[in-house]
């Protein structure tokens, strides 16, 4: 067997393994729900939920601030009960509107954000 052939064997036993066994049980039940909203007539949107490493969800998005632009938006909810760990929200110092496009966390639990300002100015 050639090495990439046994690479490959390994890597689909891995896979295999890895599977979530509880799922084949039954039926998914819901553990816990949030929700956030900024408001009527608001703009709340998510873009990106991830887990990290413990298994709490962290979600991005864009929500509406006092004035009307977009900010970026990030929390944190505990893997067992949905409580808010913490929130981050980033809003440029010029009153433009942000916007979160991607989200990952990595090997050292840090997130990253990548996003883009939507200027007015001409």
């Amino acid at each position: 067997m050639s090495i990439s052939r046994r690479i490959a064997a390994v890597l689909a036993v891995a896979a295999v393994s890895l599977a979530p066994t509880t799922l084949l049980a039954g039926a998914p039940q819901l553990g816990w729900s949030d929700l956030h909203d900024g408001g009527a007539n608001q703009l709340d949107d998510g873009y990106v939920a991830l887990t990290d490493a413990s298994g709490n969800a962290i979600v991005g998005g864009v929500r509406t601030a006092p004035g009307g632009f977009g900010d970026v938006f990030i929390r944190k909810l505990g893997r067992s009960d949905g409580l808010t760990d913490w929130t981050f929200v980033y809003a440029d110092p010029g009153g433009n509107d942000m916007a979160l496009a991607d989200m990952v966390i990595d090997h050292r639990g840090d997130i990253m954000v990548a996003g883009y300002l939507s200027s007015c100015d001409s």
